[in-house]
């Protein structure tokens, strides 16, 4: 009993770090209806930023803090100058698809031309791990827990209670209706992806201290495990997103207790699909992508 507990404390240190990612993911996807699947590469980028910051000396806080700027940036850019002009075409979505692959491609290319394929270490030394009650957590898992925690509250906020929020929410239910109410759609998906890219460099920062490596292909690897709990919780819905990251999370540590690392993940999605099965609109319903 004590070994499964302590597989899902590792559960939510894991989920932790997919929840920010896959509501990154869910909150671009609900303003322009595709994946962009170069955000594996959004992640690796924002960890090398940070590393590369902080092996310079500055605090590692305020290295995570230029990682997600910097993934926020180009975020926006890639929207300007690689998506945003297929939308206004009016292409099919699968079009948006291709996009995105070709521009993570571009981007791993990138990264291995500007800081070598060779791994990188980046970790912490935060100190021994703790026992709180039955889990087993490091003090950095305590810090990215808390970390999500807190970033996933303030997105909730935003949405719930700010101007800026509500035209989101707006764009994301009918992006033609709230242009005609004066809302600057264009501005609002912009920013959007900003913050989606904000939330994505810390996940791929988590992601690197949690498994001390960093390599171009670092955040490529976990974009389908992100792209699962994206699905699971109801495509373009945060909020599903958080609980779907918490369900792929959790799954993948408690199967790695007991079967060969290897196989985890597949032993993951093969409950989500089992799951998708009797709730294939996701976990969570709602009457527009975010309510």
């Amino acid at each position: 009993m004590s070994h499964l507990l302590q597989a899902v404390g590792f559960g939510l240190a894991t989920a932790s770090i997919v929840a920010l990612a896959a509501v990154a993911v869910s909150l671009q996807v609900s303003v322009t209806n595709f994946f962009n699947f170069a955000y594996g590469d959004f992640m690796t980028f924002g960890a090398y930023v940070a590393w590369t910051a902080h092996t310079e000396g500055v605090n590692f806080f305020l290295a995570v803090l230029l990682g997600g700027i910097a993934v926020g940036v180009l975020g926006v850019v890639a929207n300007y100058l690689v998506f945003r002009p297929f939308m206004r075409r009016g292409v099919r979505p699968v079009t948006l698809l291709i996009a995105g692959v070709g521009l993570s491609f571009i981007l791993q290319n990138a990264l291995i031309l500007i800081w070598t394929p060779a791994p990188r270490r980046f970790s912490l030394n935060l100190g021994s791990a703790l026992h709180l009650g039955p889990f087993l957590l490091t003090p950095g898992d305590l810090i990215m827990i808390g970390a999500s925690v807190a970033l996933l509250l303030l997105l909730h906020l935003m949405l719930t209670y700010t101007k800026f929020g509500k035209a989101i929410r707006a764009t994301s239910n009918n992006i033609d209706l709230a242009r005609s109410c004066g809302i600057d759609s264009d501005r609002v998906i912009s920013l959007t992806w900003f913050i989606a890219g904000l939330l994505t460099a810390v996940a791929g920062i988590g992601l690197v201290l949690q498994e001390s490596t960093l390599s171009p292909t670092t955040g490529f690897t976990e974009l389908f495990v992100i792209f699962g709990a994206v699905i699971l919780g109801g495509i373009g819905r945060p909020y599903g997103a958080m609980l779907g990251a918490l369900i792929v999370g959790v799954l993948t540590e408690i199967a790695g207790a007991y079967v060969d690392g290897a196989y985890k993940t597949s032993i993951a999605f093969g409950v989500v699909v089992v799951l998708l099965l009797f709730r294939p609109q996701g976990l969570i319903k709602a009457r527009g992508l975010i309510s």
